[in-house]
């Protein structure tokens, strides 16, 4: 399943539902906890395939702060991951 995050406050709920197979794809607001100094961004390196989307980033001026264990996607990535996901769910 993909997880879809816009608010950084979604995170905690996120985690009791995130199974090991899942992906968490941060957009929005949510790149904000893609930050080594983000009191949550503990809880993203307990997972395993965490995004973050680079248009978000850049138009926030986040794209340097982003740790380089989140991997950075476009739009177009985006589009491809939701299509070849079998569910997806956005906590907004």
């Amino acid at each position: 399943m993909l997880h879809i995050i816009k608010h950084p406050q979604q995170l905690k709920l996120v985690r009791r539902y995130f199974q090991a197979h899942d992906r968490l794809l941060l957009i929005e607001n949510a790149v904000y906890l893609t930050s080594p100094q983000s009191p949550y961004f503990s809880d993203l390196q307990a997972i395993e395939s965490v995004y973050a989307l680079r248009e978000d980033l850049l138009a926030r001026g986040w794209l340097e702060k982003c740790s380089s264990s989140i991997e950075q996607i476009t739009m177009n990535d985006f589009v491809e991951m939701t299509v070849s996901e079998d569910k997806s769910i956005s906590w907004c």
